[in-house]
């Protein structure tokens, strides 16, 4: 945990010599942040810092610390006598420094500068977004034998999502990082085994149809259903998304953002995209009964339509749709595909070891001692002690083909559609997480913990 002594006001009167290295921030026109990413936020400031710029460096720090560590959330939490910043890694929340109270109002005055929200306002949540770019030096010896070979400047971005929420302590400010080249991957880079590709691909060589993608929040959904656009991208498709709001800034799709607050629903964006002539339709989100109802008739007319929803498993996604007023027989031929995931963190291959798993958790999987061996971290300097590094995803693969749409039309329970869907090659969560604890990929106490 960092300690760090923001200047006081005395001291920034008497110290106004501005810093060798400035972030390039402009929050009315293209709101980037440059940041070294080499090094991490310092334990020490220099008090003679500018006043205008030192808070700014600080936030600059605290993210380039963030994304050393391979953080997906930076919090700012106020508390009655101080204020917290805290990581999520892996999913996990780890503290990450513990600062004075009276230094947060000038920290989250310039988040909300830098996000480009309403700086007055302090009793209504508020979205905001900040493009950062990260320059890094790389050596072109890395990529040649050649010992002396010159230097190389590269850009990396970041899409940093900003969310403030009042509590009675004071606003919270949470900030999604978002990385552009570490999230956009492709169904390979996903963890699908090759079976569960070869369906994605089946159903996405479709010229039509609904692809769903459901679990909790955080379990990688918007991964995924990035990763379906990229495998769809052509020049010869016009791919239209609607975002709430917009994860990641990509040039080859067309994207669009909802403003609810100014009328612009996700309804009232349905009611109209199709006049955009889209071949494939990405929603962020179905939330409503009516926004269901357009995204499967869409699906109907000749779109391909990929979308997330909130349910527990694939076939609970069809029960989601039922109460949301969907008719079954627009659902069962508009549906053509669902995935369910989650995402568990993966054992340290620096300080994987053998060990022998609780026989109650083994038999959550249907494992047996004598499927072993089975391995878990112990913890080591590469994992900060905690026996995990990264994250992979658990996922269930459903086709929606001709015996599941019958079956979905005939009104059968989902217990039954599930049974049939198994017998057809369908693996459920729980089967995909045997298979990752067999080969070390996970502990099986993790795979409880989220499954």
């Amino acid at each position: 945990m960092q300690r760090y002594s923001i200047p006081t006001q005395a001291q920034e009167e008497e110290h106004l010599v501005a810093p060798q290295q400035t972030p390039v921030i402009s929050p009315k026109t293209s709101r980037k942040i440059t940041l070294p990413l080499e090094g991490g936020a310092s334990d020490t400031w220099n008090v003679a810092d500018d006043a205008g710029q030192y808070v700014t460096l600080f936030i600059r720090d605290t993210l380039n610390e963030a994304i050393t560590q391979g953080a997906s959330d930076v919090h700012f939490e106020p508390r009655s006598d101080c204020f917290l910043i805290r990581f999520r890694i892996d999913g996990v929340l780890t503290e990450y420094a513990r600062l004075p109270f009276v230094q947060y109002q000038k920290i989250l005055n310039t988040i909300k500068v830098l996000s480009d929200v309403d700086i007055s306002e302090h009793a209504l949540p508020q979205d905001g977004h900040i493009e950062l770019s990260v320059q890094q030096v790389v050596s072109e010896s890395t990529f040649s034998a050649e010992e002396n070979a010159p230097s190389q400047d590269q850009t990396h971005f970041f899409d940093i999502r900003v969310s403030t929420f009042p509590s009675v302590n004071g606003e919270v400010i949470v900030m999604r990082i978002l990385n552009r080249s570490g999230a956009l991957l492709s169904l390979e880079e996903l963890g699908m085994d090759d079976a569960s590709l070869a369906v994605m691909r089946d159903i996405l060589s479709l010229s039509y149809g609904m692809m769903l993608i459901t679990g909790p929040t955080g379990s990688g959904k918007t991964t995924t259903l990035y990763a379906l656009l990229r495998e769809l991208k052509s020049e010869e498709r016009n791919i239209i998304t609607l975002e709430d709001p917009i994860e990641f800034h990509l040039d080859w799709l067309r994207q669009c953002e909802i403003r609810e607050q100014r009328g612009f629903t996700f309804e009232r964006a349905m009611a109209s995209v199709l006049r955009q002539d889209p071949d494939v339709l990405m929603l962020g989100e179905i939330r409503g009964a009516e926004t269901a109802e357009q995204a499967m008739r869409s699906a109907l007319v000749g779109r391909i339509v990929c979308s997330t929803i909130h349910a527990n498993t694939a076939v609970g996604a069809i029960a989601r749709l039922v109460d949301l007023g969907v008719s079954r027989s627009i659902l069962a031929h508009a549906l053509h595909g669902i995935i369910a995931q989650r995402l568990v963190r993966k054992t340290c291959d620096q300080c994987k070891e053998t060990y022998t798993p609780e026989p109650t958790n083994l038999a959550h999987f249907g494992l047996t001692p004598e499927h072993g061996p089975f391995y878990r971290g112990k913890g080591c300097s590469a994992c900060s002690n905690t026996g995990h590094k990264g994250r992979i995803g658990i996922f269930s693969v459903m086709p929606v083909d001709a015996t599941i749409q019958s079956m979905i039309f005939d009104q059968k329970p989902l217990a039954e559609i599930q049974d049939v869907a198994i017998q057809r090659g369908m693996k459920t969560l729980k089967m995909d997480a045997a298979v990752k604890i067999r080969a070390g990929l996970v502990s099986v106490e993790e795979a409880v913990r989220v499954l």
